[in-house]
């Protein structure tokens, strides 16, 4: 096996160069994903309360202690403190879909790049880093952890969720319900993925993560799947099968674009209307220029995205 269809510990400790000019800090805009017209902002670190004290002009009324204010008579305002380190999520896609790549590397190997590079970039912030792995080997958690301790973690954690193989496959809408249970508000959610494997109850389970917690997507893809091929034979393989395309045939091409049309359709309706930014990244794009410019605007790289399919670009 090659580093371009493995995930390898070197690639994914080699991210930590290009996560200095990277940031994810709260403060920093973040287009909304689901028409480009409205703004929305990382809530940033969660916040601790620290005490309550007696209401003063110009205090937000959403943060009044009803109990203090109650027993003592007097209005009392609740006082906050900002988390010292936020937890950050890695939700990682490791179903066998994610084995396919047919520019430089399988999207299982950009995906797990993505989640390094971003995952040093937090932890550069002084942030606390977790992964969920979902896939051919069912739900694993690692629980955020800070410091390069943190970083060994999430990068073994990588490299091993890589090597299992199997045939099963799990659901983004089970990985979510899980994550649910065990999540704190104020954090941040990053979901690397294909989204092929969404379930009927994603898109409920995102709105709900959406409302006390950032949630942000990374939808990993290749040329070939979003794009008609130039007209020849091509053999495609994966895991579990193996066959053979004639776009020779304009039927077979036309079949062809209504699922990857039909896919696109499905990641629009089921992520980004609930809310959550889609970076789109290829597995032959300079990842972390993508990465870099894409996060100041979701919406600005996923209109692009869009754009330069619709143009009709051929696989070539």
């Amino acid at each position: 096996m090659s580093a371009a269809t493995q995930v390898t510990t070197k690639a994914l400790v080699q991210q930590q160069v290009h996560a200095k000019n990277l940031t994810l800090s709260g403060r920093k805009k973040a287009s909304s994903a689901i028409s480009g017209l409205h703004d929305s902002r990382f809530r940033g670190r969660g916040m601790d309360y620290q005490e309550s004290r007696v209401y003063q002009a110009g205090d937000d009324i959403r943060n009044m202690d009803w109990l203090v204010t109650a027993r003592t008579g007097t209005a009392h305002t609740k006082l906050f403190q900002e988390e010292r380190e936020r937890p950050i999520h890695i939700v990682i896609d490791t179903n066998s879909t994610m084995a396919f790549g047919t520019r430089n590397e399988f999207k299982s190997v950009t995906a797990a790049k993505v989640a390094a590079l971003l995952a040093w970039a937090a932890v550069k912030n002084g942030d606390r880093v977790g992964v969920m792995d979902y896939g051919k080997n069912g739900i694993h958690h690692e629980k955020p952890v800070g410091g390069k301790r943190g970083m060994m973690r999430l990068i073994a954690h990588l490299v091993q969720a890589d090597k299992n193989k199997s045939n099963s496959h799990t659901l983004l809408e089970d990985a979510l319900k899980r994550l649910r249970t065990i999540i704190r508000p104020g954090s941040l959610v990053i979901i690397i993925s294909d989204f092929y494997h969404l379930g009927k109850d994603v898109k409920r389970h995102l709105i709900q993560l959406n409302k006390h917690n950032d949630v942000l997507s990374v939808f990993v893809t290749d040329t070939f799947e979003i794009n008609s091929p130039l007209p020849g034979i091509y053999g495609v393989s994966s895991e579990e099968n193996s066959v053979v395309f004639n776009a020779n045939k304009d039927s077979d091409v036309k079949k062809m674009k209504q699922k990857q049309n039909q896919h696109l359709d499905n990641v629009f309706e089921n992520i980004q209307k609930s809310g959550v930014p889609v970076i789109p990244i290829l597995t032959n794009d300079n990842l972390q220029e993508k990465v870099k410019h894409s996060i100041k605007s979701p919406a600005t790289a996923w209109n692009s995205f869009r754009n330069s399919i619709d143009d009709g670009g051929n696989d070539g």
